[in-house]
């Protein structure tokens, strides 16, 4: 039996245009889905490409990274320029003045915060236009409020006048004025306002915003003839210091001069204030030399030299005005005094330099490089400084402003309750090297602050002190007699700084006691803060507990057969640790946690 086979009818699937289509999306979309799943992936911690702070790119980087490379970029980020305007007048106020700075801290997480929202299609259309066009994050301006409020008044004492009342000088009626007082409170929040709504790069103007005072009750003198502009002759001011030499106008004499029957009669107010403004201009503050001392040999070099400074001698000058115009004169002397420097190179011999008076030291080996440098920059402003016999030594004064601009560099500070990344980190390892020389050679101390835990680097503690410029300062007094020639040493390599003190010996010996150690507090448990720059389980400790206490040391003098004793107590909180953790990574509970050192 024949079997016929026959062939089998396959179906086949026609696909129009249409599934193509749908397809070809599914597939689009499962590859952006993809695209923005690893995008996403790959930014976990970090900030979206394309996102800048202050012209700086930051895409890519931890916060923790973003900070650190904001701090070396944007140390000298430039901030608004504010000026105050009133009645046609300008006043600059430059931000080194009112102490502005950029919060680096808070663009770095508004920049991590950019395309996080939280609403995904919003969320992925700005991760993609930063990653297109680039997104700018302006930092935020801090202004130390109670430096600006310095700084406005500053212009406000020249600005603020009293009224005046209607005068009456003989048939002329001069008319009342009335007064003008700054509201300064109300100008410094003028300021931060206009700070807040300018744009950036913008010239900050901001009114001065006065108070008008009413001007007194009239006042009569005594008819009397004034003469007029025409009539009066100019007055020159001559100096024979500097060849100085000024006029006075017949327009600024009419101000100046009412004549009566008696005679001409000068009114010395108008002329003090108006050589009170010249002042000023004519005064120089004199420079003190800077000296060396050679231990082996006894000589006393100069370092940089001094210079005389000059001042106007107002009411000298307001005497000899008065002599010129009652006897008509065409000239009268502009007395300027020269102002001799405390610190003179034309009198070393006189000084008393001969000898070492006292030495302080302390170590700082292990510093961060950039700790070690901040030391030798402050170290350095002090070489040659010489203090006068009971002149008063001040930390602040001679170091002035610590910032990147006079070379400091980024390092560990202490900051309210933390340790923070900050400039001058290490300065006070300079404050307090000079604090021992001055404390251990018995000088009076006039102004320390010990730090608010206890620092290892400066051994046991009590013994330590802060600065912080411009408010936190340490001072002592020169009470030798003698002129007091400070010479710093640093020794980088082994990690040793010395402050040697030159001068005449005192006939006295000090002793200083061992701290004394009481009200000891145990810290609190440590702190865990999740750090997304770290990985998952990774710790990371930044604070090390300290042990709260208060410190007394008793230092004895004993002075030219005399005894006298004095006391410094230092108070300590309690520091705790710190760590950082990485996402996910279980914490030890706070009972489990040991909080003694």
């Amino acid at each position: 039996m024949q079997q016929v086979l026959y062939p089998s009818h396959r179906t086949r699937i026609r696909r129009t245009a249409l599934d193509m289509t749908v397809i070809l999306l599914l597939l689009t979309a499962f590859a952006a889905a993809t695209l923005v799943a690893a995008w996403g992936f790959w930014h976990t911690g970090r900030i979206y490409t394309g996102v800048s702070v202050g012209g700086a790119p930051i895409g890519g980087l931890t916060r923790a990274e973003a900070y650190r490379r904001l701090n070396e970029t944007l140390y000298q980020y430039p901030l608004p320029p504010v000026t105050l305007v009133h009645d046609g007048a300008q006043w600059p106020l430059p931000t080194t003045q009112v102490r502005a700075r950029a919060d680096l801290l808070d663009a770095v997480n508004r920049a991590y915060l950019y395309g996080r929202s939280g609403a995904l299609l919003i969320d992925v259309v700005n991760q993609l236009g930063a990653a297109w066009r680039g997104v700018e994050i302006t930092p935020q301006v801090v202004i130390d409020q109670e430096a600006l409020r310095n700084a406005v008044a500053t212009v406000a004492a020249n600005v603020n006048r009293p009224g005046i009342g209607e005068r009456r000088l003989g048939d002329i009626v001069i008319a009342a004025q009335p007064g003008v007082a700054v509201d300064v409170e109300a100008t410094v929040q003028t300021v931060l306002a206009a700070l807040t709504s300018t744009r950036n790069g913008a010239v900050v103007q901001a009114p001065l915003i006065v108070q008008s005072i009413a001007a007194p009750e009239s006042a009569t003198i005594a008819p009397s003839v004034v003469p007029t502009s025409s009539e009066i002759r100019p007055l020159v001011l001559r100096s024979t210091v500097d060849a100085f030499s000024l006029a006075l106008s017949p327009a600024d004499l009419h101000d100046m001069i009412l004549s009566t029957e008696g005679g001409v009669v000068l009114d010395e107010a108008r002329l003090r204030h108006h050589l009170e403004a010249l002042a000023a201009q004519i005064e120089r503050r004199p420079r003190d030399a800077r000296l060396r001392f050679n231990p082996e040999t006894g000589a006393v070099t100069v370092l940089s030299p001094s210079f005389p400074g000059r001042a106007l001698d107002v009411d000298a000058t307001v005497a000899a005005v008065r002599d010129a115009i009652a006897n008509n004169a065409g000239e009268a002397s502009l007395v300027i005094k020269t102002v001799a420097p405390a610190v003179d190179m034309n009198r070393i011999a006189e000084m008393g330099i001969r000898e070492r008076v006292a030495s302080g030291r302390s170590y700082f080996a292990g510093s961060s490089a950039s700790r070690i440098r901040n030391i030798e920059v402050a170290a350095e402003q002090f070489e040659g400084v010489v203090i006068p016999p009971n002149g008063i030594f001040s930390f602040n004064d001679i170091v002035r402003d610590v910032s990147s601009a006079n070379g400091f560099e980024d390092s560990l500070v202490i900051w309210g309750d933390r340790t923070a990344v900050g400039v001058g980190g290490g300065v006070c390892q300079v404050s307090t090297t000079v604090f021992r020389a001055a404390y251990e050679g018995g000088f009076p101390i006039v102004e320390r602050y010990n730090h608010g835990y206890v620092v290892d680097w400066y051994g046991e503690p009590g013994l330590d002190a802060t600065i912080f410029t411009p408010t936190v300062d340490f001072r002592f007094r020169n009470d030798t007699g003698a002129y007091l020639l400070i010479d710093p040493v640093v020794d980088s390599a082994n990690g040793v700084i010395t402050f040697n003190f030159y001068g005449t010996r005192p006939n006295r010996t000090v002793t200083v006691s061992k701290p004394e150690i009481t009200d000891v507090i145990k810290p609190e448990a440590p702190v865990y803060t999740v750090d997304e720059s770290l990985a998952p389980g990774q710790i990371k400790q930044v604070e090390w507990q300290k042990d709260g206490m208060t410190v007394t040391v008793t230092r004895t003098i004993v002075e030219n057969g005399a005894t006298r004793t004095d006391t410094l107590r230092s108070k300590y909180q309690p520091w705790r640790a710190v760590y950082l953790v990485g996402p996910g990574t279980e914490t030890p509970s706070p009972a489990a946690t040991p909080t003694g050192n």
